[in-house]
């Protein structure tokens, strides 16, 4: 496991999230170069992250758009192993991580009548992963561009690397996302987006540096964990609904969002999340957000496994096929909240901060309570337009 233990490591995907929120275009064709600088801190000694991220929009003709971005993480800090903790202590064991992220996207947007195809390439390298992204979005306009169809497909290639985990061999991993998409004009003040994305990954699917206690094994030195053991295949369908509201009286917009998730680890996952953008003056915007994400368990999350059923080395009648103590397969919920403003300092000029506070609680009685991380985010970007 790597430091943020929410992010998808792919290529193709960690990007997205990072500079989805980045301020809202003036005007689709007009061209914008994005910086942007966020850290991330958990409570307590854990994960903290230096993420620098930079994306490019340029029409290069009429037609034609070149989207690019770049990113590089610095990762330090402790994440716990997945074992219980030692007797006497509430405190679950960690261990420390060090490591680099550099990324970066590219797409081209060609556009002809009411059709954009944009296919994307996408590449990622950690000490201990590597990863590559092929994509291909295909958006048509109907209704005199009141409506939106898109279309999307990826595949990502990872390969993750033996580094001080339980790994010896490369790895690799397989995942294909595809996506069909409707935004929708109901009025001149609400847009309504629905998404539906089906996903399939295959190949080596634990986390390398997650293990799990087996109470029939001798404890010499505290705490022996054994490798972690999950499917090596799992389907997605994931459904999303947002609604975009503008209020010319008040001179705001509020957009809604609700999703639903499924897999085939036996995980449901339930997010929804509200944000008010409030323009206070003509150069200042102001925005805050609530976002609730809960999720059930995987059947196969132990805290961990108890002597009658052996270990790996001596599976006893009952042993489990598939076992993991990471609690983000556990069953939880998370808070996020916080307060951006964007200030327009000149016409080809803007100013970006913001504070999240992320907050995590487990729903069982079993996983400890120091499993679970607390968070807070501060971020600083520019829009420069040109």
């Amino acid at each position: 496991m790597k430091a943020f233990d929410a992010r998808n490591r792919s290529a193709a995907r960690f990007l997205l999230s990072l500079l989805s929120s980045l301020p809202p275009h003036r005007a689709q064709a007009e061209d914008r170069l994005d910086f942007r600088y966020e850290q991330y801190q958990e409570e307590r000694g854990r994960i903290e992250i230096g993420t620098t991220a930079a994306r490019l929009e340029k029409s290069l003709t009429a037609s034609l758009t070149l989207k690019g971005a770049l990113l590089y993480d610095s990762i330090s800090g402790a994440t716990p192993t997945g074992g219980p903790p030692l007797p006497g202590s509430n405190q679950v064991p960690m261990q420390e991580i060090r490591d680099i992220r550099r990324a970066g996207t590219v797409e081209l947007a060609q556009r002809w009548g009411p059709h954009t195809v944009a296919p994307q390439f996408a590449y990622g390298i950690e000490n201990d992963y590597e990863s590559y992204g092929l994509g291909l979005r295909h958006s048509i306009d109907f209704n005199n561009k009141n409506t939106t169809l898109t279309l999307g497909v990826s595949h990502n290639f990872d390969r993750l690397l033996p580094a001080n985990s339980f790994l010896y061999d490369v790895e690799d991993k397989d995942t294909t996302d595809g996506m069909i998409g409707v935004t929708q004009l109901l009025s001149p003040t609400t847009i309504l987006t629905v998404n539906l994305i089906l996903s399939y990954a295959a190949g080596y699917l634990a986390d390398p540096y997650k293990g799990v206690r087996f109470d029939s094994f001798p404890d010499v030195e505290g705490v022996y964990l054994f490798p972690e053991s999950r499917p090596h295949h799992k389907n997605r369908q994931m459904g999303y609904v947002e609604v975009l509201q503008s209020i010319k009286r008040l001179n705001a917009s509020v957009e809604a969002a609700y999703r639903i998730h499924r897999d085939s680890f036996g995980i449901w996952a339930h997010t929804g999340s509200l944000g008010w953008n409030q323009n206070i003056s003509q150069h200042l915007i102001v925005q805050p957000s609530l976002r609730i994400y809960d999720q059930t368990a995987a059947p196969f999350y132990t805290v961990r496994v108890p002597a009658q059923l052996g270990d790996p080395q001596i599976p006893l009648e009952g042993f489990p096929e598939f076992y993991s103590a990471d609690y983000r397969v556990s069953s939880f919920r998370t808070w996020t909240y916080g307060l951006k403003a964007t200030m327009k300092l000149h016409e080809h000029f803007w100013l970006e901060a913001a504070y999240k506070r992320y907050e995590m609680s487990g729903h069982d009685n079993l996983t400890f309570a120091s499993a679970y991380p607390k968070a807070n985010v501060l971020t600083l970007g520019i829009v420069i337009w040109f």
